[in-house]
């Protein structure tokens, strides 16, 4: 009994341990420990989504530091211009500095002087020349000629036709000049008045005197 007993077991187990079997089992193995393992099984933490790095372009300013050339010394600026006067103006500038001059002279270098402007006045007979030669006459008194002579030297330029006009620069040379001139001939009038009257004073002493004598003679 007991052998007959073993072939069947053996001819009903065997079906049921086939490759099917196993694979069913092997699954059903494999759900199990699935489903025990999701009920079991820490939770797993979620990474953090991903994100694309924003990128952002940012403009660093750069100083360069540049030898700067130097720059060529500007050229001096250009000499003023010299201040043209008018032609009267010139003249009269040039004139007074040369009476300036030549003013504080010696007797012969005031004669040399007279004598050249004497040359000039009558080479070109201009009111600046007759002004010239009259200074010279002036300062050389009597060596020069007369005050009549000089007056006619001087009068001329103050005539409204030929003379100086009211504003030229030289014309108050020939005014002090003219009146140099008359204020030495109203002296030199009022001394010779004074000798007249000192002469006449003495002519009537020596009238006096000689009538003196002449009755003195007339008693003896």
């Amino acid at each position: 009994m007991s052998r007959s007993f073993s072939v069947v077991n053996e001819s009903i187990a065997k079906p049921v341990f086939g490759r099917a079997s196993v694979a069913g089992l092997t699954l059903a193995i494999v759900a199990a420990l699935a489903l025990s393992g999701c009920a079991n099984a820490p939770e797993i933490p979620l990474l953090p989504k991903f994100t694309a790095p924003v990128t952002q372009t940012v403009y660093v300013p750069v100083y360069v530091e540049v030898e700067k050339p130097v720059p060529a010394p500007a050229p001096p600026p250009p000499p003023p211009e010299p201040i043209k006067l008018p032609e009267d103006q010139e003249q009269s500038l040039a004139l007074l500095i040369e009476f300036a001059r030549n003013s504080s002279g010696g007797a012969d270098e005031l004669r040399k002087d007279y004598t050249a402007a004497q040359a000039a006045y009558n080479k070109e007979r201009t009111a600046v020349n007759r002004l010239r030669v009259a200074w010279y006459s002036s300062l050389l008194g009597s060596a020069a000629g007369d005050d009549a002579r000089l007056l006619g030297l001087l009068e001329p330029l103050l005539a409204k036709t030929s003379g100086f006009a009211t504003s030229h620069p030289l014309r108050p040379i020939a005014e002090v000049l003219i009146a140099q001139v008359n204020e030495r001939g109203r002296q030199v009038r009022e001394q010779k008045k004074a000798v007249d009257d000192l002469q006449q004073k003495l002519d009537a002493l020596k009238a006096i005197e000689k009538q003196l004598l002449d009755r003195e003679r007339r008693r003896n």
